[in-house]
């Protein structure tokens, strides 16, 4: 079997597709793995680095908005979609794959769109409770559609007879498998294994709001509460968090911060609650290791999907959710205190949490493609 992989833009795109070309690689069955993204783009790094073949193509985000250029925006926009399609193209013809797998984010246009052309079946997974454009519109033709949330499957499915899994976004790595003492020592963290643990994460970006609330508000989380926090602030903001800092908390036993770990296994498997934004795919590890979370959905997110997944998260009893505007020091600890002083409550979250998990995401897809490709 030959597989090619495409999505990118962000990583709530790369990751579940470079989870599934992982799990193919491995498999004996499956003879070649290619991931075609943006030559540019952030999956021209991770990919390569993973040990998986790499094809780049040229393309770029429909353009939007009201200005009187958009017109002619859009005609040029038109053209290099033409352009990067007739690439993709020609790179399926090299590859000759049994099965394409898609997972949205503009750049997997082309290729599916060069797919359908050349008869390819392909598979489109939507990491979101608010499916994105590309995939809106390749789910039409697609043989099977996976989804993260139950939410959006109905609005992909165009065809009785399209096959719909509500799978789980695919997961890499040790994700819920390694004990809280177990991560301590990986981490190098002499924290007690009884003591809570609060993980706060913007993304690989990191999230300055976030940065700035948990900033006011660690005083009386390390002093009163008796939170030890573990902090990513992004490759961006790591300087400035650092000088924000107070001077009596700088060097505390019980704040760990970095601007970024490759260790999120470990900081999962720490956390009792995380404040994080609401990406899908830090969402699903969340939900694997039974994390409540209090979350901050980034207001400008395409299509305002992070606001539509905080919602599902929040319906489903996993999480609270805070608006960015209204995301303070003051805030988070208002929040926070009924999660420390009602363990009860803090075990329905993670309940609800591990309710909404699939483990078994990334297996479940590579058997779907396998049982597809045969």
């Amino acid at each position: 079997m030959r597989l090619v992989v495409t999505g990118g833009g962000t990583g709530g795109h790369i990751y579940p597709a470079l989870a599934v070309a992982e799990a193919m690689k491995s498999d004996a069955s499956v003879t070649a793995v290619t991931y075609i993204g943006k030559t540019a783009g952030l999956e021209s790094e991770l990919v390569p680095q993973n040990g998986i073949d790499f094809e780049g193509i040229e393309f770029y985000g429909m353009p939007r908005g009201k200005s009187p250029l958009l017109p002619f925006k859009l005609l040029a926009w038109g053209l290099k979609l033409q352009k990067a399609k007739a690439n993709a193209r020609r790179l399926l013809q090299k590859l000759r794959p049994d099965v394409v797998f898609g997972t949205g984010g503009y750049v997997s246009a082309p290729v599916l769109m060069a797919a359908k052309s050349l008869k390819i079946p392909y598979v489109v997974h939507e990491p979101d409770a608010q499916p994105g454009l590309v995939n809106r519109l390749m789910a039409r033709d697609a043989r099977i559609i996976t989804t993260s949330f139950s939410e959006g499957a109905e609005r992909l499915k165009h065809q009785p007879d399209q096959q719909v899994l509500v799978t789980g976004n695919p997961i890499r790595g040790a994700i819920g498998g390694i004990s809280k003492g177990e991560a301590l020592k990986t981490l190098g963290l002499d924290w007690p294994t009884d003591q809570p643990v609060l993980l706060v994460t913007g993304g690989s970006q990191g999230a300055r709001r976030l940065n700035t609330a948990v900033l006011e508000a660690l005083p009386t989380l390390l002093e009163e509460m008796g939170f030890a926090v573990a902090h990513l602030t992004g490759k961006k903001l790591y300087d400035e968090t650092i000088e924000a800092l107070p001077p009596t908390l700088k060097g505390h036993p019980s704040y760990w911060v970095q601007p970024y770990s490759a260790n999120m296994a470990a900081l999962l498997a720490l956390a009792d609650v995380a404040v994080c934004r609401a990406g899908s795919l830090s969402l699903s590890e969340m939900y694997v290791c039974g994390v409540p979370t209090i979350l901050v959905p980034y207001p400008f997110a395409a299509a305002d999907h992070q606001r539509k997944n905080a919602q599902a998260s929040v319906r489903a009893g996993a999480s609270l959710m805070v608006e960015d505007n209204e995301c303070t020091g003051r805030r988070l600890l208002q929040e926070l205190r009924p999660l420390v002083e009602n363990q009860g409550l803090r075990q329905q979250m993670r309940s609800a949490a591990l309710a909404l998990g699939h483990p078994n995401a990334t297996q479940e897809i590579v058997d779907s493609l396998k049982r597809f490709a045969q």
